[in-house]
């Protein structure tokens, strides 16, 4: 007996080493844990780039042909026609009419336009179309999204303000009670009203959300589907043909006049809807002409228009809520024709990329590069990882110095030009911001400042060479690129600020100074930076030539070998030496294609 039990456990022994109840499952289930770790699921984002590409791969339209040829048409006109024209060439727009709403959902908008409007938030852009002459929009407007979210178009950032509670990092804050809703915007000094139409925006938000994920479900087949996780809204108040003499006439079909032009809208995820709701306050008789919005079809993500489509205009009444659904905003464009009276708000819920437009992103990676600075001692030019090969040192100095300077450009150009250059009024109007704004000042002056100290250690290290630091000639190609285009960066800035345009606002919607920025030039100082880069371009280029001379020379003094006949050839070299190692490349080869051109 004993030795069946023991010859059944040998074959027990035996056999678990393929029995699934034992070490084999043992090592899927690690194997599976590992697989778990190391691949993360893919983002929306990427299913979406990998199976449907991106905005400007989209294809055209399916093509509706008008028999009789009408540039556009209008339900009022053709009802069938325009249905056949709608269901085929711009699958993808859908409405629903204020009767087959919720009274909740126009009951708070109604709440939120009147508070954003007492609170006076809406705002004229002056904005940059094409990085061109500065224009003034014909509407107003503000937006309103996730605290911290900002929505940049033509050239111009925009600033949300928080439709949720906010904490005193500027973080959304969730509150139970209904009670104190709203509380830390107030103490943010928004009003009580403003305040409170700030959070029922982002409260009908939410219903939008839902709403235009059951439109994709309903309507849309391709898979995977955008978002419509909507992060942000463009609230814009419209005048009439009346109110507003100036507005300019649709001329591509002689709509009328358009309170905004064609256009796609920009900055968005690819492939994610929009949700548009609008309610109009007619002033005049029932026979006046609405408010419409007009669409075309385009030739693709990146084409123009369809000239054998029809472009449509759909008066739709006041309270309507509209979809653009997918795909839809990136082969078709979309305008608004104005009406004969009244004022039309629109509130635009979109679903914004968040890369480096929100404030925590920004905070963020200042706080990222301020958190590794005990790694680099830049009194003496060193990095502080004996693991490291002076090689890597050195590149780590370089990418160090690179990442410094491409932050300073971005919070300058980025964030604190495109605060200031919208003046006082709106300052006032954006709480939210006021600290973010000091924040960013603050780490601007301190990224500066140690700007400023890397360049009195590179002009001490010119005199005697890297000695034993881990400094390089690329140190200083890093500062002079680097400035050379913040300096070309300004010169454009310091143009928009002077703009003619800006003589015809109120004094406080005119650019004010930012205290880092526009500082009073002083004495040359080796202290601090002028706001005219040239100079400081001019002293790095001869610091570096200094610096390759005294490191060769340093070289060569260790060599037995060396001449003083050496001297008068470094002397040719010494002007070469003041250009960085792109420039010397990009003159290499237009010397090539010169001898090329020469010899052919």
């Amino acid at each position: 007996m004993a030795k069946k039990k023991r010859k059944s456990a040998g074959k027990s022994v035996a056999a678990g080493q393929k029995n699934p109840d034992t070490s084999d499952s043992v090592k899927n289930a690690a194997k599976k844990r590992k697989k778990e770790q190391t691949s993360d699921q893919p983002s929306l984002a990427q299913l979406l780039k990998k199976r449907r590409g991106v905005a400007a791969d989209t294809p055209a339209p399916p093509i509706w042909k008008d028999k009789l040829g009408r540039a556009f048409l209008t339900p009022d006109d053709d009802q069938n026609a325009f249905d056949e024209c709608l269901k085929t060439s711009f699958k993808g727009f859908y409405f629903d009419t204020p009767s087959s709403l919720p009274q909740t959902i126009h009951q708070t908008f109604d709440l939120s336009f009147e508070g954003l409007e007492r609170g006076g938030l809406f705002l004229y852009d002056v904005v940059q179309p094409g990085k061109k002459k500065l224009t003034q929009t014909s509407v107003t407007r503000t937006l309103v999204g996730d605290p911290g979210s900002t929505y940049k178009y033509l050239g111009l950032r925009l600033f949300s303000h928080p439709w949720v509670d906010v904490d005193a990092n500027g973080n959304a804050l969730h509150l139970d009670k209904a009670k104190q809703l709203g509380s830390s915007l107030e103490r943010l000094e928004y009003s009580s009203r403003t305040a409170s139409a700030l959070i029922a925006m982002g409260r009908v938000n939410k219903d939008l959300t839902d709403r235009s994920m059951q439109k994709l479900r309903q309507h849309v087949s391709a898979k995977p589907v955008g978002s419509a996780d909507f992060n942000l809204t463009l609230v814009n108040k419209m005048e009439s043909v009346s109110a507003k003499r100036d507005l300019k006439r649709e001329a591509a079909y002689n709509m009328g006049k358009t309170s905004v032009g064609w256009h796609r809208d920009s900055g968005l995820k690819d492939f994610s809807s929009i949700a548009v709701y609008q309610k109009q306050k007619s002033q005049g008789s029932n026979t006046s002409k609405p408010f419409g919005v007009a669409l075309r079809a385009m030739d693709g993500g990146a084409g123009g228009p369809l000239p054998s489509v029809p472009a449509l205009m759909a008066p739709l009444p006041s309270g309507s809520l509209y979809y653009m659904l997918d795909d839809f905003n990136h082969n078709h464009e979309h305008a608004v024709i104005a009406g004969d009276d009244g004022v039309r708000y629109s509130s635009t819920h979109r679903v914004a990329r968040e890369g480096q437009g929100t404030w925590q992103y920004i905070r963020d990676k200042i706080h990222n590069l301020q958190s590794t600075a005990t790694m680099f001692d830049w009194s003496v030019g060193k990095v502080d990882d004996p693991t490291l090969s002076p090689k890597k040192r050195k590149q780590k100095l370089v990418s160090r110095l690179r990442n410094q300077e491409a932050l300073l450009s971005e919070i300058e150009f980025e964030w604190l030009r495109q605060w200031f250059v919208q003046g006082h009024k709106h300052a006032k109007l954006h709480p939210y911001w006021h600290d973010p704004i000091k924040v960013l000042i603050k780490s601007f002056c301190v990224l500066e400042d140690t700007t400023v100290q890397i360049i009195k250690l590179l002009k001490e290290a010119s005199k005697r060479g890297a000695t034993e630091s881990d400094l390089c000639e690329t140190l200083f190609d890093v500062l002079i690129e680097s400035f050379t285009e913040r300096n070309n960066k300004r010169k454009e800035w310091a143009r928009r600020y002077k703009d003619p345009i800006f003589r015809d606002l109120a004094e406080n919607e005119r650019p004010f100074a930012c205290p880092c920025l526009d500082r009073v030039a002083k004495k040359e100082s080796d202290d601090y930076l002028s706001p005219d880069l040239e100079s400081s371009i001019r002293s790095l280029r001869e610091l570096r030539s200094a610096f390759v001379s005294s490191d060769e020379q340093g070289e060569g003094m260790d060599d037995a070998k060396y001449d003083k006949s050496k001297l008068k050839k470094d002397k040719k070299k010494k002007k070469k030496s003041t250009l960085t190692n792109k420039e010397k490349k990009k003159v290499a080869s237009n010397w090539n294609a010169m001898k090329s051109k020469i010899s052919g």
